[in-house]
């Protein structure tokens, strides 16, 4: 069984933070995430909401274009395409944090271990 010095408890807004202080002082340490790295922020909250509203206000200023003296024609959305922005910013976001550390799934438990390169 692996010992660790301090385990971590999610991914969301400090746990990367935390994890990265921890390793940083030569700790040795394992975060547990439920489900995807990022928690509810990167992955259904923040990110993707205020990913889809630009592209809301995109579609909304275009549409306003003639106010400006722009004739752009009709606008349309694209929901299909706006939400592959959505996923492509959060898996961007996810990306980033996995990258942090050497990150290995338990199977049996879907617990996520990881052991940061910097620790001893």
């Amino acid at each position: 069984m692996t010992a660790y010095d301090a385990i971590v408890i999610g991914t969301g807004q400090a746990g990367p933070y935390v994890t990265s202080r921890l390793a940083g002082a030569g700790m040795k340490v394992a975060v547990i995430e439920r489900k995807a790295f990022g928690g509810t922020c990167v992955n259904t909250g923040c990110i993707p909401t205020k990913t889809m509203v630009a592209s809301a206000y995109a579609a909304r200023m275009a549409a306003r274009a003639a106010e400006y003296g722009v004739d752009v024609g009709s606008v349309r959305v694209d929901m299909k395409r706006v939400m592959a922005r959505k996923d492509a910013v959060s898996k961007a976001s996810r990306t980033g944090l996995e990258d942090c550390g050497t990150w290995r799934t338990a199977p049996s438990t879907g617990v996520t271990p990881a052991s940061n390169p910097r620790t001893r």
